[in-house]
């Protein structure tokens, strides 16, 4: 069996996790490497120049479908949907993993749900994180629910280095080791709500608490305003910058508790990253992370409550920390990307049989 993958995006290991362990179960993964989306038939010369593969793994839309103007994004996506005719019409079956609803960053949603609605009736196989996923995929879409396979995102434990101790991991940010330090991780964007992070923090009545923030801003428009945010206070710290992979467990080793205060999501590599570095975690109860997380190694609240944040991040400093990221560890421990390979292959067994 031969799959191809696209888009690759390098940058983020689950294709890679997950391309090494399908290997195993005897498929032929290729990534579909670099690719200009505004280029002439670019799926099709994928699928040319990897020899026709038996499936077509679409795992992001948004490079496909978005544009910087309503008729580029009409254009962009209709010319995805006919190339996907096309693919079909040469016996290539398409899968689809669901990392996102819809982009997190668009003027064009209406737009993008419309032609997703199209895409999803050219897929053999959908494949979801977790339950409330698949619940969501099917409310926005209108899919039947055989459509859909749920199989979880794998855990990170292997893939980077953890070494350090968090004695090391302080003394190289000259934190204290008295100090609570609230963690964020990740790419800076709108959606993870880094603004009501900050408010909230300089709430927390706390002396010895730290906030630290870091990651690569989506652009400098957000890294301004949030920089503005930080002002003041200097118990906030904020690196924004991407952070090499050997460099993660200095951010990861010097928290106590890793904090994601989503306004909107749907899957959450970063909860996944946190769990397999035996991180605590701190999130709101909504797409997937009461699916992955629970009571006994996070302290998840409810969103629409005014002081949902605060009261959880008040609560951190008063448990045992270590113990809940030790939970945390062993639940990601069960996400192992040898049994999520068998399931993706039998999800593309089952599409190929249609």
């Amino acid at each position: 069996m031969k799959v191809l993958f696209i888009p690759e995006f390098r940058n983020n290991p689950y294709q890679k996790a997950l391309t090494d362990s399908l290997s195993k179960e005897g498929i032929e993964v290729n990534l579909g490497g670099a690719f200009n989306p505004y280029y002439p038939f670019t799926i099709l010369r994928l699928v040319k120049n990897h020899f026709k593969p038996d499936i077509l793994h679409i795992h992001w839309l948004h490079p496909f479908l978005l544009a910087n103007s309503m008729g580029k994004t009409i254009l962009k996506s209709s010319s995805f949907i006919v190339e996907l005719l096309l693919v079909r019409l040469l016996g290539i079956n398409i899968v689809w993993t669901v990392h996102n609803i819809s982009s997190h960053e668009t003027d064009f949603r209406s737009f993008e749900l419309f032609f997703t609605r199209l895409f999803t009736r050219l897929c053999g196989r959908i494949i979801a994180h977790s339950p409330s996923a698949k619940g969501e995929i099917i409310n926005t879409y209108g899919v039947k629910s055989s459509l859909i396979t749920v199989i979880p995102h794998g855990n990170y434990i292997d893939y980077y280095p953890n070494e350090m101790s968090k004695a090391k991991a302080r003394n190289h940010l000259e934190i204290g080791m008295e100090d609570l330090v609230f963690l964020h991780f990740g790419r800076i964007r709108p959606y993870k709500g880094l603004r009501e992070l900050v408010d909230t923090f300089k709430r927390l009545n706390h002396s010895q608490a730290r906030l630290l923030i870091v990651g690569e801003p989506f652009n400098k428009d957000i890294a301004n305003d949030l920089m503005n945010k930080c002002e003041g206070d200097r118990r906030v710290i904020t690196i924004f910058s991407f952070i090499p992979d050997d460099e993660i467990q200095i951010y990861m080793n010097t928290a106590d508790v890793v904090v994601l205060p989503y306004r909107d999501i749907l899957t959450s590599g970063a909860a996944i990253l946190a769990m397999s570095f035996g991180m605590p975690i701190i999130a709101p109860a909504i797409g997937c992370i009461p699916d992955i997380l629970d009571s006994e190694g996070s302290f998840l609240y409810d969103p629409r409550e005014e002081d949902g944040l605060i009261n959880a991040m008040r609560k951190a400093s008063a448990y045992e920390l270590r113990e809940m990221g030790k939970h945390n560890f062993e639940l990601a421990r069960k996400l192992g990307w040898d049994e999520i390979a068998r399931k993706t292959h039998d999800a593309y067994k089952e599409c190929l049989k249609v």
